[in-house]
């Protein structure tokens, strides 16, 4: 049943989400996946793949089905979201997520069909940090590490962050904001060391959220934001040039991050800071509450 429903999973990522799902079952979290199949006289002729994350989140991949027709497959795939959603609302989450990929129709189809709405198209970027310099660019603003007891700060600042946002706003004010900063927790291996406050005038103005990969030793800027009073100055620019110093210091060789197609305002300083584009991806959302 597995076996069918993980085909949805893009042949490069599927040794690692089989690792996660395993280690779930093993960890005694198999609440945390939901498994769904649909059988004809016996014969499984379809199953459906998610799991609950932390955050309140859940990400859900398309459904998967055996030799049958389009027709049969629109209508398992009705039934099939339509079991998946209680599901997951039951495990607490409250925003269900799909990532998929750019040229991926038939999928989008799918999902548009579950209730799902197309949120963003993400841009998938990276840079090398070898070539980068050995000591942090000089900043105009403060920087403070982050550490657990400054979360409530961290929680209020991102919220001003957001405000005028360009970057995946269809999906602002679905999750409190303490839930999005548990999910970019969950993103990789979280070091708070690696999490930085900006401040200027002793107020805070900006953060900057980096998460490690430490298995192919990528450091992944999670989260980069500035608060609209200190927008257009460059900062952004300085936050980035900051994470490819501090991934070079934690001896990641490149530094990976997700941006939407939309926001041009972030997308320029990635690209002064020498990043590329490697792959394409579209969000769809459905809300569970």
């Amino acid at each position: 049943m597995l076996g069918l429903a993980a085909q949805a999973w893009p042949e490069a990522e599927r040794a690692g989400y089989w690792k996660a799902i395993s280690a779930l079952v093993r960890g005694g979290q198999a609440d945390r996946v939901v498994l769904l199949a649909a059988r004809e006289n016996d014969d499984l002729v379809a199953a459906q793949v998610a799991q609950s994350l932390p955050g309140r989140a859940a990400v859900v991949w398309p459904p998967q089905f055996a030799a049958i027709d389009a027709t049969k497959r629109n209508s398992l795939a009705a039934l099939l979201f339509g079991r998946l959603v209680p599901e997951l609302a039951a495990t607490g989450a409250h925003l269900a997520q799909a990532l998929l990929a750019d040229n991926d129709q038939p999928a989008a189809r799918l999902f548009a069909m579950g209730g799902f709405t197309h949120a963003a198209n993400l841009l998938y970027l990276a840079a090398e940090v070898n070539d980068r310099p050995e000591n942090p660019p000089p900043l105009p603003f403060e920087i403070e590490t982050f550490t657990p007891q400054a979360e409530s700060r961290l929680i209020q600042l991102i919220e001003r962050t957001y405000v005028g946002t360009l970057d995946c706003p269809r999906i602002d004010g679905l999750r409190k904001t303490a839930d999005v900063v548990a999910g970019y927790q969950s993103v990789g291996e979280f070091r708070p060391e690696l999490w930085k406050i900006a401040q200027h005038g002793g107020a805070d103005v900006g953060c900057l959220l980096v998460n490690l990969h430490p298995d192919v030793k990528h450091a992944e800027i999670v989260y980069v934001g500035l608060v609209p009073e200190v927008r257009r100055r460059g900062w952004g620019l300085l936050l980035t040039q900051l994470a490819q110093w501090i991934a070079r210091q934690v001896s990641c060789n490149r530094v990976v991050l997700a941006v939407d197609a939309a926001n041009e305002p972030a997308i320029r300083p990635y690209t002064l800071a020498g990043f590329s584009l490697f792959d394409r991806r579209t969000v769809w959302i459905r809300s569970l509450q």
